[in-house]
């Protein structure tokens, strides 16, 4: 045999005995679950009351993570549900939080408000809304590239933050909840020209209308509710119209606590929320056709009712407890529609969460724990005194807020003022309240240890060109928040501690107690589906939860 015809030979039974590469084998559908302020430890704390086929169905069939943290600072709405899209951090993705200040317009932005937009569904502004502030792609925009745009990526959520930041910038729709007066899901032209026919069927209903009228009373028997306070405690909100925070609430003569919200919007404080949400997310899949092309398409479902019960009523509540019962059965609703329609073994799924809360402060103080709920009174004043008295300038503080102080950088450059001497200044005089534990310069973040992890946490945060110029470190328990209820936001344990759960194609049944974190979700969906990393990914493949890490 030549050498020629020997190579040509080898050549040919090379080519037949090729196989497809094993990352191409890709599910028809990823459904992302982001359960709004779900702590880790719910559930187990709820563990005995869950169904079979809710949360618990992912420990039967699919892969746990034990130990799983956010790994930045600003644990929000907005930042979380980037940071799971995106593989990064609010340092990369620019995604700071809700809110933060902008400099050059000299007031706060809202992370997805997009005036060059115009709604649909909605007469109101609620509908105005992108992702032009998000800095890098998802892994969704990446299986959209990968895909030519063939594939379908949909996002669900009472909160248009939650679907438009879980989904990116080339996603074929998010859908969000105008409550007010409306009680509608609407969406913007970013996405579409106008509202699809099954959505604009769906908002005629007026489902919202029907909630909002209805009575939330209790689950179960309200003596089961062991893992909860008493119905009626001091720690819980109430709503107005109301006289007490317990069951049952006859939802058509209330209103939620939130003074800014009214009408329709109190379905959020309640477990109807995520009824809509899994309501709408099946007329989704349905009118859609997600997971039945040659492509893998992606939808992604926030439960947003989660937090708005838990910054009213707190995380000892019955009503947190109730709201997560139902929710167990929303899942189990979602999972009985996919494995009919689709089967579960063609999609691959995930659960987490887009940051924790810490207990109600005042419940911590009177059971002997240091906390408190007014973090940054006095601050922002004490601030200006003492740097008044030191420069003859008023008002160099612009604002405080995610914990971070900016001074007026106008004022600084118009009186010729050393920014270095008023950093330092500031942080002495912020150091005297005793809420706070330290404070950094945000000039002098590179320089901190690398070994003390809230260090790394607010380093991955800090994005320069959104960032203040100090960083205001509270104390542990310590909030800025009314007396009653909780929130979030900080980098410590309660606040950076979610679940991820996996199951369906491509996932390994075990667990790990391993830490992970939140920008781990993003590549190893990717890793998954063999489509390029988002282009700021700074996370990490988690092998143990693939099939292909056992063979």
């Amino acid at each position: 045999m030549t050498n020629k015809l020997f190579l040509t030979l080898f050549i040919v039974i090379g080519l037949l005995s090729c196989t497809k590469p094993e990352q191409s084998e890709s599910p028809k559908l990823v459904v992302g679950i982001v359960v709004d302020q779900m702590r880790y430890d719910y559930l187990t704390r709820y563990w005995d009351d869950f169904g079979l086929n809710g949360f618990k169905r992912f420990y039967q069939d699919g892969f746990v993570s034990h130990n799983h943290h956010f790994n930045y600072y600003q644990t929000l709405t907005g930042p979380g549900h980037a940071s799971i899209a995106t593989g990064t951090t609010p340092s990369i993705h620019g995604i700071i939080g809700n809110d933060w200040y902008d400099r050059d317009l000299g007031h706060n932005v809202y992370c997805v408000d997009d005036d060059s937009v115009q709604g649909l569904g909605s007469l109101t502004s609620k509908g105005q809304k992108s992702p032009h502030r998000l800095i890098t792609t998802t892994f969704a925009d990446q299986v959209r590239l990968h895909s030519q745009f063939r594939n379908k990526v949909i996002g669900v959520s009472l909160k248009d933050r939650s679907a438009i930041l879980s989904t990116g910038h080339s996603a074929n729709a998010a859908y969000w909840y105008a409550g007010n007066d409306e009680g509608v899901f609407t969406t913007s032209t970013h996405y579409m020209d106008t509202l699809p026919k099954w959505a604009a069927d769906y908002n005629a209903k007026k489902y919202a209308h029907q909630f909002a009228s209805s009575v939330w009373n209790n689950l179960h028997p309200i003596e089961t509710y062991t893992a909860s306070g008493p119905d009626n405690s001091p720690y819980e909100g109430i709503f107005v119209g109301a006289d007490t925070p317990t069951f049952p609430y006859d939802l058509a003569n209330l209103q939620p606590d939130y003074h800014k919200d009214k009408g329709l919007d109190i379905i959020k404080n309640t477990p109807f929320g995520n009824t809509m949400i899994t309501d709408f997310s099946l007329l989704a899949l349905e009118n859609e056709g997600l997971g039945q092309g040659s492509e893998t398409d992606i939808l992604m479902v926030s439960y947003s009712s989660t937090d708005h019960v838990g910054h009213q009523f707190g995380l000892t509540s019955v009503e947190i407890q109730d709201t997560y019962l139902r929710l167990d059965k929303e899942l189990e609703r979602l999972f009985a529609h996919l494995e009919k329609n689709i089967g579960i073994e063609n999609i691959t799924l995930f659960l987490t969460s887009d940051h924790g809360a810490v207990h109600v402060p005042n419940y911590l103080k009177d059971n002997n724990f240091a906390a408190g709920h007014s973090k940054s009174d006095g601050i922002q004043d004490g601030v200006n005194v003492a740097l008044y008295a030191m420069t003859g300038v008023k008002n160099l503080v612009a604002h405080i807020i995610n914990d971070q102080m900016y001074l007026d950088h106008d004022l600084i450059a118009k009186y010729n003022l050393s920014l270095v001497k008023l950093v330092a200044k500031a942080s002495e005089v912020i150091l005297d309240f005793p809420t706070i534990e330290n404070v950094f310069a945000t000039a002098d973040l590179p320089l901190l240890s690398p070994s003390e992890k809230l260090h790394n946490l607010i380093l991955r945060g800090n994005n320069k060109k959104r960032a203040g110029d100090l960083y205001l470190l509270p104390k542990p328990g310590y909030i800025d928040y009314g007396s009653t209820g909780t929130t979030h936001g900080s980098g410590f344990s309660y606040d950076t501690h979610a679940p991820l759960l996996m199951m369906g194609h491509g996932i390994r049944k075990g667990q790990t107690y391993t830490e992970t974190s939140i920008t781990d979700i993003a590549p190893t969906i990717c890793a998954l589906l063999g489509t390029a990393f988002p282009n700021g990914m700074t996370g990490n493949i988690i092998e143990e939860a693939l099939l292909k890490a056992d063979k």
